[in-house]
């Protein structure tokens, strides 16, 4: 009889749990639950941990806290506390991720001027797809990235900046940095050294978790379900997915992978056209190698090489000739703009 009553006991126990789980979870209303939105749009707060804070231009200034769905504008400074970190969306296909103790200046449009102007700390870029190129600037330097690849930034309170280059190309000033460099600039001097791609301290080690977690969001797209939401697309783009509530990248044709190594399975849905079909998953080039880091890795879909340059076809993987856009229509189609909620008018 005691077993029995602390049986019942521990069940009440666990059904009153998931009420309140159910109840702060707050789902979708039944009407938006089957709809996606898709954008291009850069300055997407897309993860917040910890304490982060934004200061517009403003007169006079004000002084923000920043949560997951705000949107930053142009000159907008950002800054993240102690043991704090922060992802923002830059263009489809490129995050830009904070580590603790660190501030930048957004100064991205996704247009003209991408740019990033980081002031302290530091900071990993990760672009499994680049448009033209990206600008951080730094007191000592500014580095463009003009390849898709992976990117770790540090500045220190003195002035003293870096990047290191696990994967990709990088200048600073005429100076190139290959995959496997670091350069350092004090002054005036690029020093240009070696370092071991498996140094990797916690902001690399969380950069590659949301790596993971993203490209696992996207392997859970339906392209069934986003062909109800869309009408159209016309190059890469974010989708905000209501049912893991968060974005991640939906590329435009097959072939794109993380710089970690991870294919991106799902790409738009009116590829159809153009490329072979899995379970309504689309399977490019790419390979399952590592990045920096730790963390596991999920399965990899599809044969070798990556996807440079933004093209249409990815190395190791089936070629296929570029789509023809509909004619009606060719910018996407954003169903509900509810779901992401400018941070201020």
């Amino acid at each position: 009889m005691r077993a029995s009553r602390i049986t019942i006991t521990l069940a009440t126990i666990l059904l009153s749990a998931c009420s309140v789980l159910a109840q702060d979870r707050k789902p979708l209303p039944l009407d938006k639950q089957n709809k996606y939105v898709v954008s291009a749009k850069a300055g997407v707060v897309s993860f917040v941990e910890g304490g982060a804070t934004v200061k517009g231009e403003t007169k006079p200034a004000s002084i923000e806290t920043l949560a997951a769905g705000d949107e930053l504008h142009l000159s907008d400074t950002v800054t993240t506390g102690s043991g704090s970190r922060i992802e923002v969306l830059l263009n489809p296909g490129c995050y830009l991720r904070m580590g603790e103790n660190s501030a930048f200046v957004f100064l991205f449009d996704g247009f003209t001027r991408n740019t990033i102007k980081l002031l302290r700390g530091s900071a990993v870029l990760e672009a499994s797809a680049i448009d033209g190129f990206v600008r951080v600037e730094t007191p000592k330097t500014n580095f463009e990235i003009v390849r898709e690849g992976l990117y770790r930034f540090n500045v220190a309170d003195n002035g003293k900046s870096e990047v290191a280059v696990r994967k990709g190309r990088a200048l600073a000033g005429k100076t190139v940095i290959k995959g496997g460099k670091r350069a350092i600039v004090e002054g005036e001097t690029v020093a240009i050294k070696s370092f071991s791609k498996k140094e990797a301290d916690e902001l690399d080690d969380w950069s590659k978790d949301r790596a993971k977690t993203l490209i696992a969001s996207n392997r859970q797209l339906s392209s069934s379900l986003m062909k109800r939401s869309l009408y159209s697309m016309s190059g890469n783009a974010w989708v905000y997915d209501p049912f893991c509530r968060c974005y991640t990248f939906l590329p435009y044709t097959s072939g794109f992978s993380s710089p970690y190594g991870w294919n991106y399975a799902v790409c738009n849905p009116y590829w159809w056209r153009y490329g072979p079909r899995n379970n309504e998953g689309w399977y490019g080039g790419g390979s399952g190698g590592s990045g920096g880091g730790g963390g596991s890795q999920p399965s990899s879909g599809g044969g070798g090489g990556s996807h440079s340059g933004g093209g249409s076809s990815g190395g190791g993987g089936a070629h296929f000739p570029p789509p023809t856009p509909p004619p009606s229509r060719t910018e996407p189609r954003v169903v509900d703009r509810e779901v992401s909620t400018p941070r201020r008018p």
